[in-house]
Order: structure tokens, then C-alpha cells, then sequence
């Protein structure tokens, strides 16, 4: 319990984090007050299609953030401080795990602020809300979003901070480059298209449509990919990094 304290005050206790925190919060309020209200490729501003793509735009900034948070936890500082507690005998594993416990409970935080502060706006200035559909939209682009974000930034972590810098770029690129490719890993960029693509009376009328159905079946199974394959991709950099520290502990002794 003294470690978790410990490196929750290191990790989060931070005028930095607290002024991200604020930065991220007020770049949520500029999309509801600006593309959400008018909704996603004329969708209604409180349909799945907008909160979806709301969400993912928000998800981008708060994984940036988390990656930051764990490219200061492998600095030089930290890993001095690191070999100090391998001293004292507390695994390099578990405490992986307590960093990630807190950057991972901060992401998830921080989304549900921003998934909360979106159902207020939306409530306040439309009365209307499609609570289920955004929950599930939550878990559906947050989850793949923060096993990514743990996963290859704690392998690339211990490797080299600089590389987390890097991934953050690879992020940033992947979500603005080729966006009818849906390769983003923020998973935003798909409830625009699907919004697009739909006929004018909506998605109600798309689905009624027999070719309208299977096009909505399609972009479905192309999104689950997406979010799947980047859940897959964080949770083997998870166990390649856990791997890499039991050899090393192997080795050491």
C-alpha cells in the first residue's frame, strides 16, 4: 500500500498532469461546443454517430497524455529510484503493474469525465441522450485504447523513453493519415465515415435497406477488426514486456 501511495504521488501529484488534465477537459468542451452540436456529417448531435466520433477525438489526447505519463516513469530518475526498490525486493513486475494500475485508472478516469460532461451538454441543450450507446462506445474505443497505450509503452518504456515519444507520433500520424482506412487507433475516424456513407433519412432507413444493411454490416466487422487487432497488439507488448523482465530477473541472479 506505502508503494502504491508512493508512486501515485510521483505519477499523478504533478502541477503538469494536473495542467493536462485541465488542457484535455477544455479541448472536450471546444468539440461539444463546436463539431458536436452540429453533428457528424449531419447526423443528430446526440446519436451514436456523433458521441462515437466525440469520444475517439477525446481518446486520442487522453492516450497522448497516459503516454507521456509512462515515458516519465522510465526517465533516468525513476529508474534510479527503480534500482533502489529492487533493493528493498520489490519486483520490477509488480511494480509495472502498480504504474500501470494508476495510468491506466487515470485514462479511464479522465474518459469517464469526459463521457459524463458530454451526457450533461447534450442533456442541458438537447434534451435527449442514448446513454446505453454511448457506455458502450466508451468501452468499445477506450479498452483496445489504454491495453495499446500499457502495453507497447511499457515495452518500449524499458527500452528507451525516447521510443514512447515516437509511438506518440506513429498515434497522432495513424489517426490523420489515410482516414477512409480506419486505421486509427483512437477509432474515431469510423463513426464519421459510417455517418457519411448513410442516406439521408439516417440510419434507421439505412438499416431498413436490404444493400444499406450489409454496407452497415461491413463497416461493423471493419471496426471490430480494428479495435480487436489493437487490443491483440497491446496485450502481446504486455506479455513481451513481462517476459523480458523475468529473463532479466533470471539473468541478474
Amino acid at each position: 500500500m506505502k508503494i502504491f501511495k508512493y508512486e501515485l504521488k510521483v505519477i499523478l501529484l504533478k502541477p503538469y498532469v494536473l495542467a493536462m488534465s485541465i488542457i484535455t477537459l477544455l479541448y472536450g468542451w471546444f468539440l461539444l461546443s463546436t463539431e458536436m452540436i452540429l453533428g457528424v456529417s449531419d447526423t443528430a448531435p446526440f446519436s451514436g454517430w456523433t458521441f462515437g466520433k466525440y469520444m475517439g477525438d477525446i481518446t486520442l489526447l487522453t492516450m497522448l497524455v497516459s503516454l507521456f505519463l509512462i515515458a516519465s516513469v522510465y526517465s533516468s530518475r525513476q529508474k534510479r529510484v527503480g534500482i533502489l526498490a529492487d533493493v528493498t525486493g520489490f519486483s520490477v513486475r509488480k511494480r509495472m503493474m502498480i504504474k500501470s494500475l494508476i495510468i491506466g485508472g487515470y485514462f479511464l478516469v479522465m474518459n469517464l469525465l469526459l463521457l459524463v460532461m458530454g451526457c450533461v451538454f447534450l442533456s442541458v441543450y438537447f434534451g435527449k441522450l442514448y446513454l446505453g450507446t454511448y457506455l458502450l462506445e466508451y468501452f468499445v474505443i477506450g479498452i483496445p485504447a489504454l491495453v495499446l497505450v500499457l502495453g507497447v509503452g511499457n515495452l518500449l518504456g524499458r527500452i528507451n523513453p525516447a521510443l514512447v515519444f515516437v509511438l506518440m507520433g506513429v498515434i497522432l500520424v495513424l489517426a490523420f493519415v489515410a482516414p477512409e482506412m480506419c486505421v486509427d487507433a483512437n477509432g474515431a475516424r469510423w463513426f464519421e465515415i459510417v455517418a457519411r456513407s448513410q442516406a439521408p433519412e439516417g440510419a434507421r432507413h439505412l438499416a431498413k435497406a436490404p444493400e444499406g444493411a450489409r454496407q452497415l454490416a461491413r463497416h461493423l466487422a471493419r471496426y471490430a477488426v480494428n479495435r480487436i487487432s489493437y487490443l491483440a497488439i497491446g496485450v502481446a507488448a504486455w506479455v513481451l514486456a513481462a517476459s523480458r523482465m523475468a529473463k532479466k530477473k533470471k539473468h541478474a541472479h
